[in-house]
């Protein structure tokens, strides 16, 4: 049970050391697996977050970590981020074309 927990904490953590250059891409790419490349989903049940304005992005992990947006596992992965971390990831996607 305790491996289940540790395994589903690794999974859902934020990477820890992002690139220089681009310190939201690898942040983001976490989301890949669920909102597809570039925050571009396979399927049109997943919101899309390439494009998503930044603030936009930022309101909604903030409601995750609130518990005042429904979601499934959200909750969880949105309080793993820091602010900061938050931020870079919305500029990144907010740069990022529909």
């Amino acid at each position: 049970m305790k491996r289940a927990a540790l395994a589903l904490a690794l999974l859902a953590a934020p990477l820890a050391a992002p690139a220089a250059g681009q310190p939201g891409r690898d942040l983001a790419a976490g989301c890949a697996i669920c909102h597809g490349t570039d925050g571009r989903p396979a399927s049109a049940d997943m919101p899309a977050l390439a494009g998503m304005p930044a603030a936009q992005f930022i309101r909604r992990m903030r409601e995750f970590r609130e518990d005042a947006r429904a979601a499934t596992v959200m909750h969880q992965i949105a309080r793993g981020y820091s602010d900061s971390q938050v931020e870079a990831m919305a500029a990144w996607f907010a740069a990022r074309r529909r």
